[in-house]
């Protein structure tokens, strides 16, 4: 009985180390595996937007799904776009097939030389169409080349860009960096004081200098057409060069040059300088953001306040901006101080303006020694001075609104409120 119950075990632990090896998944017989329906990925060793000079080059991506599969995985491709031919300009895969037992695959887009002067020939390529069998999402890509067929002496300048970190909606999805930020590439002259050219489209800008332009020294400028500044975002820039037998890919990044914050006229970051002599060109990086020139902003303002239809008076501020570009004002509510509350002004310190956001015009003042009066002879105590208020720089003169808080012996106000109104000055620069 006892050897009887041992051939029993023995047999059972045979049957059992066979199943075991029977789970293992050779991909050659029976399968042991069930298909999925597994989602499906596109990944690129490059920008999804090109702009080159027509050589022989390769753009490798990978495919990739989620989990090994029974059966082969075929992934299409196909050119949605563009007047560029395939095989002739440039050559892609019709399909590349994942093997039933890998779960990536890797291939290339092939960009093409020829003899012969061309326009500028684009393609647009999607890898991954959605008719994809047995996956349950494609999350494929759009890829897009400006091949440039240069002569000699032309320079073609790209600039593309990205977001410094990840920026999602309110629903947590990825905004593109071109929904995001749309900017223009600029040609101006240097130091930048006039626009000669520019490129503005829905994407990556390219600008091609000709052969033919004078020679001298030209900035390549980037500044926003449009944004998403309600979202505060930085935005790194890259810039590339390209001359046919002479520059090849000559890549210049710019991190966290612009935000998109600073969507509004006047703001720009010039990228580099380009000195052109004949058909031969040098370069300097410049990576630097402008600011806004306030010494347009010194000067007279003349207007009206809160106060004005209560009592008749005006008012009157002056401005000065200093060496380092800060903005002074002196005259804040003097005709109120000496008018209605009826002190007489002995001294005053004008005080400094922070402008928080050059696009709205947002100003604030933190608080600081103001005014020391007197009343019917008796010297007061000294006031101090902080506020808020926006200057708007559209019109053809620039005009301001203060919103003043007076500061005295640990108090604080604002008026007196005439009907809950507090303090305000509205004021035009003369």
């Amino acid at each position: 009985m006892k050897n009887k119950l041992i051939k029993i075990s023995f047999l059972f632990s045979l049957f059992t180390l066979l199943l075991s090896c029977n789970d293992n998944e050779d991909y050659t017989g029976d399968s042991v595996l069930k298909a999925t329906s597994p989602s499906l990925n596109v990944t690129l060793s490059f920008e999804n937007s090109q702009t080159l000079v027509e050589q022989e080059k390769e753009y490798a991506f990978t495919v990739t799904i989620s989990e090994k599969q029974v059966t082969d995985v075929v992934i299409y491709l196909e050119q949605v776009s563009g007047d560029a031919t395939d095989g002739v300009d440039f050559s892609i895969p019709l399909t590349v097939t994942i093997k039933k037992g890998s779960l990536s695959v890797s291939d290339v887009i092939a960009i093409h030389a020829d003899e012969l002067i061309e326009e500028t020939e684009t393609a647009t390529i999607q890898i991954g169409t959605g008719l994809e069998a047995n996956v349950q999402s494609v999350s494929g890509q759009t890829v897009s080349f400006s091949i440039a067929n240069l002569t000699d002496g032309d320079l073609v300048a790209n600039m593309s860009w990205a977001a410094s970190s990840a920026v999602t909606d309110n629903y947590g999805n990825a905004i593109e960096p071109y929904d995001l930020a749309d900017l223009r590439l600029l040609l101006t002259d240097s130091p930048y004081t006039q626009v000669f050219d520019s490129a503005d489209g829905a994407g990556a800008e390219t600008y091609i200098l000709s052969g033919d332009a004078p020679d001298g020294t030209y900035s390549f400028v980037a500044d926003f057409y449009a944004a998403m500044s309600e979202i505060s975002a930085d935005i790194d820039i890259t810039l590339t060069f390209n001359q046919v037998g002479s520059i090849n890919g000559q890549t210049h990044s710019f991190s966290a040059a612009l935000n998109t914050t600073d969507s509004c006229a006047g703001l720009n970051y010039v990228m580099a300088t380009v000195t052109k002599s004949g058909n031969s060109y040098s370069f300097e990086e410049v990576g630097e953001k402008s600011t806004l020139d306030l010494s347009i902003l010194a000067g007279t303002w003349s207007g009206n306040a809160t106060w004005y239809e209560y009592f008749g008076y005006t008012s009157e501020v002056v401005t000065n901006v200093d060496a380092n570009g800060d903005v002074y004002v002196t005259g804040i509510a003097f005709q109120w101080f000496e008018g209605w509350w009826g002190e007489v002004i002995i001294s005053s310190t004008p005080v400094k303006v922070t402008i928080t956001d050059p696009c709205t015009g947002a100003f604030i003042i933190e608080e600081q020694p103001y005014i020391v009066s007197s009343y019917n002879g008796a010297i007061q105590p000294a006031y101090g001075l902080s506020g808020s208020g926006t200057i708007d720089f559209s019109g053809a003169s620039p005009t301001m609104t203060i919103y003043p808080v007076f500061h005295q012996s640990g108090g604080t106000f604002s008026g007196p409120e005439f009907d809950g109104i507090p303090f305000a000055e509205y004021l035009t620069l003369d």
